[in-house]
């Protein structure tokens, strides 16, 4: 099974039936929908309930919350709606603020995966409404996270950019944090890595178990060049089939606990 495990539901003309269209055509089996707020153009996440519910074969639901603003609470209601994992986006304090764990507690509760946007963040018109700042979500933010919550099952997506030694030595050492290596389909971060790239950051036994796959598309028409990216990134690794296996749908499933 090949599980896209970060994509984002925009506001688009006839998303959802040309997602479900497209899925099979390019050999993704689920797809694990999310918003990342208004800001972005997203949609809400009731409309990304609606969905998944409408398409349960397909589509797996992500939770957006805002640290800083959402209580506790939320994650039961959404728990309860069907979602499977959260995801945060430019917090109002650094993740490791501590004002955030006993929201980090209550996703552990449930041992929720958790996709952390970490990184340079695109910008938008409201960064500074909501007082955006990149350093906010570098991977080592998400340390005492790690440690704290250690059933929390966390994925930093981007590996990080440009924080890469950072975000992979954090998957190194931290048996619940993953990595996606997403970025934007025409190129993005990746664009001028090759294979010696992903074989420094990725050295150790065990190493490509913790890359989980996701397109990060924005718009319908990116599903398929977010899957080609991917394919050629790991072409000329030689990853064996049980890897790459892993990379595209095992790891992902299993933190989503879809074979319970």
């Amino acid at each position: 099974m090949v599980i896209d495990f970060h994509a984002h539901y925009a506001r688009q003309d006839n998303f959802l039936p040309r997602l479900i269209d497209t899925l099979p055509k390019i050999g993704i089996d689920r797809i694990c929908l999310c918003s990342a707020g208004e800001e972005f153009g997203h949609v809400s996440n009731d409309e990304v309930r609606a969905a998944f519910e409408h398409y349960p074969e397909r589509i797996i639901g992500l939770a957006h919350v805002r640290l800083g603003v959402d209580a506790p609470e939320v994650i039961d209601k959404y728990v309860s709606q069907g979602f499977r994992g959260i995801k945060i986006i430019n917090p109002l304090a650094p993740y490791d603020d501590l004002s955030y764990f006993p929201l980090y507690d209550r996703m552990e509760k449930y041992n929720l995966p958790v996709l952390f946007h970490t990184g340079i963040v695109m910008r938008t018109g409201a960064d500074g409404k909501l007082r955006v700042n990149s350093t906010k979500m570098t991977p080592a933010r998400l340390d005492a996270v790690a440690r704290s919550f250690p059933g929390i099952n966390i994925v930093g997506a981007h590996l990080g950019a440009p924080w890469y030694e950072e975000a992979s030595m954090m998957a190194r050492i931290h048996p619940n944090y993953y990595v996606d290596l997403t970025g934007a389909c025409w190129g993005g971060w990746r664009a001028n890595k090759g294979p010696d790239f992903y074989r420094y950051h990725f050295f150790w036994p065990g190493a490509w178990e913790k890359i989980v796959f996701g397109t990060d598309i924005l718009k319908v028409e990116e599903l398929e060049a977010g899957k080609q990216v991917h394919d050629q990134i790991f072409e000329p690794l030689g990853l064996d089939k049980k890897t790459l296996d892993q990379i595209y749908g095992a790891t992902a499933a299993r933190l989503l606990h879809l074979n319970q």
